[in-house]
């Protein structure tokens, strides 16, 4: 490699004079290369085979969707619908032509290996996770290291290691965070980072700084946590940038400076310059390395000198800290990571140190701490990462990147002293400057990407850069230069191939998930279309889709679903965008609704999606967190005994905060958060009830939005978009939001479509670009499944939910189900029960989802588990029956159900209860509640059903029971050691019986006096 230098910095080659004349300013970005020029060129760079050729009898096959689809049949799980599509003339199979139609135009597309966004090399992962079987349904819920048992749909041990591997090369082998897009992990780092300091500067609000970093990313941090921003210009002198953040921060607030290495425009901020406001503003720095991580990390220690790349250290430090000691690394907060992309948007690594906790709500529901930003993840995108970091790790992706800086070498050298244009030392880019139209085409279609400063276009060089690209690079320029025509070849693709035990681990485990579907009931998705359409999409996996065809028809499927709420093209003030799932279009919803209205208020219910009230206690606008004397701007409104908002409890607060308001002289707004089926008990809102009942006390409701995540899959539930404050003719309240979730009734990946009432384009810094397989997958299941099939799907899950009610019942179980829900809430059964089915637990309750891979077999499997083990106590019972009649005289043994009038007898009971021996007190109230979920206690009653003893068992997930105290009346407290005989006889019967572990404790068997 050729190296020059400058009295700025090290550099790959020398610069010309106009170079040196423009970089005499001392706080000039030294980490950009202008008009680079060479003495000699490179001649022994080796080259890779072009991995963006694919096989021609690949291309000409005109079955491979179908094939796939036909071979695929011995896993489907058959529905109503997919049953249909084993007759060979059915529709489907037009729908497989065209998709094979688009899949043979898509691999023909002549390659782009200069994209600033991917390479076919970073592709090729996707082959080998359609050949393991996947898609299959799957969420990467919640973050890596929270594991529930009863849902193993997720590829969260890859992740971790990913993490690690991420961490390890910038100091912090057990960083936390999680794989997602690299905005949402840009936003997800800034909230840490904002979080961290509501702890550490209670009184003091911090400020958002940036210059190069993405203004969309900025902007919708701004909106999401309610900071405030402010852009500088690094360029400018030192001591003028330091004084305008003095002065902006009152020289107190800290400073959250976001800086980017590689934006997608090609800038990057100077690491050295920012170090040098640390030493006068008190700032922790976050660092967008999406574009480069892997790159910047993986230099070799002379290369890092040479090009001037400062090296980074993820560090949790305290804003008066220094951001570099002496010649150290950069000790950055948090760091974006990524660079291997597959795809656009970039999916990253949100990297923070562990000790950088923020504090977390944990939602019962998922069993987990609800820290991510957008909730629920498709697993094959954290996978696609873990593939990469597995397959290159540090030493690969080094060699791989070298081989792209000799390539960029070479192609510098070339257009040096003939073009003007820009090559980041923190990057692999190459901006070309001031070209003419005919030249922006044609480096457009090798890949480059046309930039907003008129003849800008930004190229990358990718690891499938082969000499005749670099050729036809220099054509498009009308450069000549032949020394590039003889390098030599590899091929990383064979080179670094994904282990075949890895293989084989992703390939058990898909097999895995095909038997373990047919029992997951407990969450809203709905795991049967994979079993067909998954292997269709596997053959896109490894395939780019080309942008104009995804904006064309998300354009096309969002005026679709508009239409389908009563807009009918005419009110452009409506918009869309599809999102990574409904807790993100819920975020969106709100955020557009509130900057249409500043200062609204927000109500929502408590059985609403948890998402939402972290939405409103993430934003510090919304909190009102910096105005002590206002409350916040959110009310969780509680709910009638359906599950529905209270209207009553409602109408009460709007008016108390419409009083407040006007005695404050401000004007007063409503934002409605409604539902269309909870998540928890499916209950829907009465939007009617709603606004007659407000308008009837004098307030008007400026903005509803209402969340169907689920239900929406289904029907549109009589919901009509409209502007705000009309109704329909039958006198509903249009509405200006809904969300929409993809993979919950139909299945899918994570994903989902939000639309809005934007007048004034309030949703544009929420449109966040999303993974092409979402557009391709919608665009599929809606040729797949016309509305006659999902409604056809929908009423044969709403029979099977009305089978399961009426057997629970018939089992003896208290029982909630709102009118047409597929959701059967019932009272807990055992915990291994609720394991084994993945039921989703809310106090007392679990809820039953009889979506379409859940049979009627399943359902009676249920029923019977259920029954079972009520006959395996009634075993146990038999046996010493005969001894505690002999000690208590003629009593009944019964188990205690949650939901039982006697269970909350014996919570009553519990509250006066006394140890009978010294020492042993224990919070007994709090014991009888989890053993009362459990629905193995087992009370001792007398002929008039009056309780003389009971004897606490809490049931675990692990097929095991664990034995608690026994409740005894005074009465009986003479017989205590023989009731603690029976007891232990009772708990061995019981545990054998059901073949359960059996599990005690000093506390176990105590006595306690009722």
């Amino acid at each position: 490699m050729e190296r020059g230098s400058h009295p700025q910095g090290n550099y790959v080659v020398s610069c010309t004079d106009d170079f040196r004349k423009t970089s005499q300013v001392p706080e000039l970005n030294r980490h950009l290369l202008l008009e680079a020029t060479v003495t000699k060129a490179e001649t022994l760079v080796p080259a890779v085979v072009s991995s963006h050729q694919r096989p021609v009898e690949e291309i000409v096959s005109n079955d491979v969707v179908r094939n796939a689809f036909e071979a695929s049949k011995t896993q489907w799980i058959d529905s109503p619908v997919i049953t249909q599509w084993h007759d060979p003339d059915h529709r489907i199979y037009d729908v497989l032509t065209e998709a094979n139609r688009l899949r043979q135009i898509w691999t023909a597309i002549k390659s782009q290996p200069f994209s600033p966004f991917t390479d076919p090399l970073w592709i090729e992962a996707g082959r080998t996770i359609a050949e393991v079987g996947l898609p299959w349904h799957n969420n990467q819920l919640n973050m890596p290291d929270e594991i529930d048992t009863s849902w193993q749909f997720h590829f969260k041990s890859y992740e971790r290691s990913a993490l690690r591997e991420k961490g390890a090369r910038v100091g912090d082998v057990n960083a936390t965070g999680y794989i997602c897009t690299a905005r949402e992990a840009n936003c997800y780092c800034i909230r840490t980072l904002q979080q961290d300091l509501r702890d550490k500067h209670p009184t003091l609000r911090p400020i958002l700084v940036y210059d190069n970093f993405d203004e969309q990313t900025i902007l919708s941090a701004k909106a999401f946590f309610g900071l405030q921003i402010h852009r500088i210009s690094l360029s400018d002198d030192i001591e003028n940038i330091c004084r305008d953040l003095n002065k902006v921060t009152n020289n107190e607030r800290p400073v959250i400076f976001a800086a980017t290495l590689a934006a997608l425009n090609g800038r990057c901020d100077d690491l050295d310059i920012i170090c040098k406001i640390s030493e006068s503003v008190q700032l922790l720095l976050h660092v967008d390395a999406s574009r480069n991580f892997d790159y910047i990390t993986t230099l070799s220690p002379e290369d890092r000198k040479l090009l001037g790349v400062r090296s980074l250290r993820l560090e949790h430090r305290l804003p008066s800290q220094e951001l570099r000691v002496h010649d150290g690394p950069v000790r950055a907060s948090t760091i974006v990571a990524a660079g291997s992309n597959h795809a656009d948007p970039a999916h990253a690594v949100a990297l923070k140190p562990a000790s950088l906790e923020a504090k977390h709500v944990k939602v019962a529901y998922v069993r987990a701490y609800d820290a991510s930003l957008a909730g629920s993840r498709d697993a094959l995108l954290p996978l696609w990462v873990a593939l990469q970091e597995i397959r290159f790790g540090a030493s690969g992706f080094q060699e791989v990147y070298q081989y792209c800086a000799r390539m960029r070498a070479i192609l510098i050298r070339a257009l040096a002293g003939k073009v003007k244009f820009i090559a980041p030392s923190y990057s692999l880019d190459v901006i070309v400057q001031s070209c003419s139209e005919e030249q922006i085409k044609s480096l457009v279609a090798l890949g480059g990407q046309s930039l907003p400063n008129k003849g800008e276009v930004i190229l990358t060089v990718q690891p499938s850069v082969v000499p005749n690209d670099i050729k036809s690079f220099l054509e498009a320029l009308s450069i000549s230069n032949k020394a590039v025509e003889d390098l030599a070849s590899r091929d990383f693709s064979k080179l670094y191939p994904i282990p075949p035990l890895v293989i084989d681990d992703l390939r058990e485990t898909v097999r895995s998930w095909r038997v373990k579907t047919r029992f997951s009931a407990g969450y809203p998705l709905n795991m049967f279309s994979y079993s067909a359409l998954g292997p269709v999409i596997g053959k896109f996996l490894d395939v780019k889709i080309p942008r104009d065809w995804l904006e064309s028809h998300t354009d096309q499927l969002l005026a679709t679903r508009m239409r389908s709420f009563g807009l009918t093209g005419s009110e452009k003030q409506f918009k869309g965008t599809l999102t990574n799932g409904s807790t993100m279009g819920n975020r969106v919803g709100i955020h557009v609704a509130l900057a249409r209205l500043p200062g609204a208020f927000l109500y929502f219910s408590t059985e609403t999606h948890y998402s939402v009230s972290k939405t409103a206690r993430d934003c510090d606008t919304i909190t009102n967190r910096w105005l002590t004397s206002h409350k916040p701007k959110y009310s969780e409104i509680s709910c009638d005994k359906n599950g529905s908002i209270s209207i009553n409890a409602l109408v009460e607060r709007a008016l108390g905060d419409q009083r407040e308001c006007r005695e404050r002289s401000k004007e007063y707004h409503m934002v409605l958060f409604a539902n269309m089926g909870t998540t928890f008990v499916g209950a829907r809102d009465d939007l009617k009830k709603i606004y007659e009942r407000l308008a009837d006390v004098g307030v008007t409701i400026s903005h509803i939005h209402v969340d169907g995540a689920f239900d929406f899959g289904f029907e549109n539930c009589s919901v009509k978009l409209g502007l705000p404050g009309t109704i329909d003719e039958e006198g509903r309240p249009f509405v200006q939001g809904v969300t929409i979730s993809h993979h919950k009734a139909l299945g899918g990946m994570v994903s989902g479509e939000v639309i809005c009432y934007s007048p004034h384009d309030h949703l544009v810094p929420f449109k966040w670009n999303v993974d092409p397989r979402i557009a391709f997958e919608k665009w599929l299941y809606d040729q797949a499944f016309r509305p006659e099939d999902i409604t056809k799907m929908y009423r044969h899950c709403q029979a099977n939910a009305t089978y399961l009610e009426f057997a629970l019942r018939k089992s003896g179980f208290v029982t909630k189900r709102n009118p047409e829900s597929v959701i059967v809430v019932l009272e807990r059964p055992p915990s291994w029960i609720i394991e084994e089915f993945s039921l989703r637990p809310e106090g007392d309750w679990v809820h039953f989802i009889t979506l379409p891979h859940i049979s009627h077999s399943t359902i009676n499997l249920f029923i019977d588990r259920i029954s079972w083990f009520e006959k395996q106590c009634q075993v146990a019972f038999s046996y010493v029956n005969p001894i505690v009649d002999s000690v208590l005289g003629p009593v009944e043994l019964t188990c205690v159900r949650c939901q039982d009038p006697l269970a909350r007898s014996i919570s009553k009971l519990s509250e006066s209860a006394i140890p009978l021996l010294s020492g042993t007190q224990k919070d007994i109230v709090n014991i009888v509640k989890v053993c009362m979920r459990g629905a193995l206690s087992v009370a001792v009653l007398d002929k008039r059903g009056e309780v003389e003893a009971v004897l606490l068992i809490e049931s675990n997930r692990n097929m095991s029971i664990k034995v608690g105290p026994l409740l005894v009346r005074a009465r009986n407290a003479v017989h205590g050691s023989a009731i603690v005989d029976i007891a232990r006889q009772l708990t061995g019967f019981m545990a054998r019986s059901m073949n359960a572990q059996l599990h005690d404790d000093v506390s176990s068997y105590s006595l306690y006096v009722i």
